[in-house]
C-alpha cells in the first residue's frame, strides 16, 4: 500500500511538472505570438513590430456565444493565427492578425487610415444587429487583453453608431510593454442603408512608466476585480472559515459527548451483565453489510477521486501563479484536458479497489461503468452543444482537428491508464476489514417521522455547505459567465477546502443520526448527503441565468450544459468526500465496542 501511495505521489508530481511546461508554452503562444513576431521573449527595441491580434466578438449579455472577427464587415486582416488547444476549447480558434501597425514606442498620429470598407445593405443590417446586441471585441497587444465596444445604439433617437476609430494608449518601461488600452475616438452613423463606405482609422500614443514588467500580472487581475471586490471575497472566505470552525467544534462536541454517553452506558450494561443494546450499537451485525449496486458506488468513488485530484492540481498551479497571465482561461482549459487525461489511473485504481473490497466479481462491467459515469454525460452534452454552435456559426463549436486530438488522447492515454489502475486496484488491494461480523439476515429498520426522513436530511446536508460558499460562488460565476477573464485561484482553493470540510462534517453528523435511528443503510445515504450541495448549486445557477439577462438558444444551452457538467462533477467529488468520511467514522466507532 505504501508503494502504491508513493507511486501515486510521484505520478502527480510528474503531471504537475508536465502541465506547468505546457501552460508556459500556452501562455507564450498567446502572449507573444512567437511564430509571428520579430521578438519572442517580450523584449523589444524601438520600432520593433508587434502584432495586434483580434481574437473574437461576442454579445455583452451572452459571453459564450462567440464569433470570429471576419464574420462582420470590418477591415481585412494580415493572416489567421496558429491557434492552440486552449484557444480552440475557449472559442478563440478564429483569431487573426490585424492590419494595425503599432511598433514598439512608435506613436501613430490621429486619423491614420486603416482601411476603407465598402458595405452592402446586408452588411449594414449585420452591423446594426451586432450594435443592438452590444457586441464587444477582444484584442491582444503583446499578450495584453483589450476589450472594446464595436458601437452603440441610441434608443432615444433610434440610431446606430459604429466606432470606426480607436485610440491605443500604451506604456512601456525599458524594453517591455507594460499596459495597453483601447478607447473609441470617432463614430459613424450606420442607421441608414445609404452608407456605402466606411473609413476605419486609429492612433497610438506611447508613454513611459515606472511600473515594472514583473508587476504586469497585476494588470490582468485588476481588469477583473477591483480591490474592494477582492476584499469582499477574502472577507467572505474568512467568515466561512469561522463558520467551519464553529460548526465543526459544535458538531464534534455533540457527537463526542453522545458517543461517550453511549460508551459509558455500554460499560454499565457489561458490568450488570445485561445484553440489551440501544441505538447505533444494535447495528454492529448489520452496519457493514455491503450496499446494493456496488458497481455504481465504486465507479462514483473512482470518478470522484479523479476529479478531486484534478481540481487540486489545477488550483495548486493557479495559486502558484501559473495562470495569472491567462486571460480567458486558455491555459487553464489546456491544463484541465492534460491533467484529466493522466489522472484516469487514479479513477481506475480507486474504483477497482473498492469494487474488490465490496466483493465484486464483474470486473469488465465495473471498468465500463467507471469509464462512462462522467465521460458519457460530458460526451452527450458536448455533442448537443456543439451541434447548436455549428448551426449558429459560432466559434464556440470545436473544429474536427480539436475533437480528434481529444479523442486520441482519451483512447491512447486515458483508457489504458484507467485499465492499468483498475488492474492494480484489483490485484493489490486487500478485502474489506470490518470491525464486526455481519449476520446473514438483515435487521428490520424501524420507521421514523417524516422530518427525520432521508429526503429532508439530504436537503439539510446540501444546504449548509452551499451557504458556506454562496458569496464566493457568486464571484466565481461572474468570472465564468461575466466578462472577467481571470479567477483569483487562492480564493477558489480556499472555497474548495471549505466545501470539503463542511461536507465531511455535516455528512458524518447525519450518518450518526441515521445509525442512531437504528438504520443500517448508511452507505448510499453518505453518497447522497455528500453530493447534495450540487442540488443547491444547480438551483442557484438557474437563478443566476435568469438574473444575468442571458438570452438566445445557444447561450442558454451552453450555460445549462456547462452547469450540468459542473454540478455532476461537484456531486461526484463531494459524494466521495462524504462516503470516505462516513466510512472512517463508522469503522472507528464500531471498532471501540465489543462485537459478538
Amino acid at each position: 500500500m505504501a508503494k502504491t501511495s508513493l507511486a501515486s505521489f510521484i505520478m502527480m508530481i510528474l503531471i504537475v511538472g508536465m502541465t506547468m511546461i505546457v501552460v508556459q508554452g500556452e501562455e507564450k503562444d498567446t502572449n507573444t505570438n512567437s511564430n509571428r513576431q520579430k521578438k519572442t521573449d517580450s523584449v523589444y527595441e524601438r520600432y520593433d513590430a508587434i502584432d495586434l491580434v483580434i481574437e473574437k466578438l461576442w454579445s455583452k449579455g451572452n459571453p459564450s456565444e462567440t464569433y470570429g472577427y471576419q464574420q462582420l464587415p470590418f477591415c481585412d486582416v494580415k493572416a489567421s493565427t496558429a491557434t492552440s488547444l486552449g484557444e480552440e476549447l475557449t472559442g478563440s480558434g478564429d483569431s487573426v492578425i490585424s492590419k494595425y501597425d503599432i511598433g514598439f514606442q512608435v506613436d501613430v498620429p490621429p486619423e491614420t487610415e486603416l482601411c476603407a470598407k465598402s458595405l452592402k445593405k446586408e452588411d449594414l443590417e449585420r452591423l446594426r444587429q451586432a450594435i443592438k446586441d452590444d457586441y464587444l471585441m477582444l484584442m491582444y497587444y503583446d499578450g495584453i487583453p483589450m476589450i472594446v465596444h464595436i458601437g452603440y445604439y441610441d434608443s432615444l433617437e433610434n440610431k446606430y453608431y459604429l466606432y470606426n476609430s480607436y485610440k491605443f494608449s500604451l506604456t512601456y518601461n525599458g524594453n517591455h510593454v507594460i499596459t495597453a488600452l483601447a478607447t473609441p475616438s470617432s463614430k459613424v452613423d450606420v442607421t441608414s442603408n445609404d452608407v456605402t463606405q466606411i473609413k476605419f482609422k486609429y492612433s497610438a500614443e506611447w508613454k513611459p512608466t515606472t511600473k515594472q514588467y514583473v508587476t504586469r500580472v497585476n494588470y490582468f487581475i485588476n481588469m477583473n476585480f477591483n480591490s474592494e471586490e477582492l476584499e469582499i471575497q477574502w472577507f467572505s472566505v474568512i467568515n466561512s472559515l469561522i463558520f467551519i470552525l464553529v460548526l465543526t467544534s459544535f458538531l464534534t462536541f455533540i457527537i463526542i459527548r453522545m458517543l461517550r454517553k453511549d460508551y459509558d452506558a455500554m460499560d454499565l450494561e457489561q458490568d450488570s451483565q445485561e445484553k440489551e443494546e440501544t441505538g447505533w450499537k444494535q447495528l454492529h451485525a448489520d452496519v457493514f453489510r455491503f450496499p446494493a449496486n456496488i458497481n455504481l458506488l465504486s465507479a462514483i468513488l473512482g470518478n470522484g477521486a479523479q476529479l478531486l485530484s484534478l481540481i487540486f492540481c489545477l488550483l495548486f498551479l493557479g495559486a502558484l501563479g501559473a495562470y495569472y497571465q491567462d486571460y480567458g482561461y486558455k491555459a487553464v482549459t489546456t491544463s484541465l484536458v492534460i491533467v484529466y487525461t493522466f489522472t484516469t489511473g487514479i479513477n481506475g485504481y480507486v474504483s477497482g479497489s473498492y469494487y474488490k473490497k465490496f466483493g465484486g466479481e464483474s470486473w469488465i462491467k465495473n471498468t465500463v461503468t467507471t469509464l462512462l459515469v462522467f465521460t458519457l454525460p460530458i460526451a452527450v452534452t458536448w455533442s448537443i452543444l456543439n451541434t447548436i454552435a455549428v448551426s449558429y456559426g459560432s466559434t464556440a463549436a470545436l473544429p474536427f482537428k480539436t475533437v480528434a486530438i481529444i479523442v486520441v488522447l482519451y483512447v491512447a492515454v486515458s483508457f489504458p491508464l484507467l485499465l492499468l489502475g483498475a488492474i492494480t486496484g484489483k490485484n493489490f488491494t486487500k478485502g474489506f476489514e470490518a470491525p464486526c461480523r455481519t449476520k446473514k439476515v438483515p435487521r428490520e429498520i424501524p420507521p421514523v417521522v417524516w422530518w427525520k426522513g432521508e429526503n429532508i436530511l439530504t436537503l439539510v446536508a446540501g444546504f449548509l455547505p452551499f451557504i458556506s460558499i454562496y458569496i464566493e460562488l457568486h464571484y466565481l460565476y461572474l468570472s465564468m459567465w461575466g466578462h472577467y477573464g481571470h479567477v483569483p485561484f487562492p480564493i477558489v482553493l480556499m472555497v474548495v477546502i471549505i466545501l470539503i470540510a463542511v461536507t465531511s462534517c455535516i455528512t458524518i453528523s447525519l450518518i450518526y443520526l441515521t445509525l442512531s435511528q437504528e438504520n443500517h443503510h448508511w452507505w448510499w445515504r453518505s453518497v447522497k448527503f455528500g453530493g447534495a450541495s450540487s442540488i443547491f448549486i444547480f438551483a442557484y445557477s438557474m437563478y443566476y441565468l435568469v438574473d444575468s439577462g442571458m438570452s438566445g438558444i445557444l447561450q442558454i444551452s451552453i450555460f445549462i450544459g456547462y452547469t450540468f457538467i459542473l454540478c455532476l462533477a461537484v456531486f461526484l467529488m463531494m459524494a466521495t468526500v462524504g462516503f470516505l468520511s462516513s466510512l472512517t467514522f463508522v469503522k472507528n466507532i464500531y471498532r471501540s465496542i465489543k462485537c459478538d
